[in-house]
């Protein structure tokens, strides 16, 4: 043990992450299947979901990847298009990579405020994506002003497979992000929030 105080020092900093959810890697258009081949013989990981989404400006291409514990998830995105976020990130980074870490907690609004006390600065999300928040992700429990307040998204469907509850840092290391999840009982990426921002 380096200090006495261990306990007291991480009680102090604890923001209520615990582990990583999954790793988000984003390639150039065309490189999807040389990536997950990459990850089926290095890890013996298997694809968990593939998802064609077209945002309102833009769209993308994913397939989720596990590792055989189930523990290590990797969504590999590929850009439909010249201009979204996936090929502005392999613009700036120069190539292909890790685009953001995703860090799981069972309190994202106490995260996500402590977070913020700290310094963090997110991403915005625009006022308009709360106003169809009911519409879109019917029968979920949440306080809708709340997650305004913090700017959290919401995604899923709650009488089928439960929802998750996410939001993501400005850049902070190069181009590279953290996302802030909760999980209840939704195993997806926020698909629907892509689609709704």
């Amino acid at each position: 043990r380096f200090y006495d105080d261990a306990d007291d020092r991480f009680a102090k900093s604890d923001v209520g992450l615990y582990e990583i959810d999954h790793l988000t890697h984003n390639v150039k258009q065309g490189n999807m299947d040389v990536w997950s081949g990459f990850y089926e013989r290095i890890g013996n990981f298997r694809e968990i979901r593939y998802f064609d989404i077209e945002g309102k400006l833009t769209g993308l291409v994913s397939r989720a990847m596990t590792a055989p514990c189930g523990k290590i998830r990797i969504p590999i995105n590929e850009s439909s298009d010249d201009k979204s976020q996936i090929e502005e990130f392999i613009r700036e980074y120069n190539g292909e990579g890790i685009q953001h870490i995703a860090l799981t907690t069972d309190d994202i609004y106490q995260t996500v405020q402590t977070l913020r006390d700290r310094g963090m600065d997110f991403m915005p999300t625009p006022d308009t994506y709360y106003e169809k928040v009911d519409e879109r992700v019917e029968g979920h429990t949440e306080d809708v002003s709340k997650l305004r307040d913090l700017q959290i998204l919401i995604d899923g469907a709650p009488m089928k497979d439960g929802i998750l509850l996410q939001i993501f840092t400005q850049t902070v290391i190069g181009p590279v992000f953290f996302e802030i999840i909760q999980r209840k009982g939704n195993e997806g990426f926020g698909e629907g929030n892509f689609k709704a921002l």
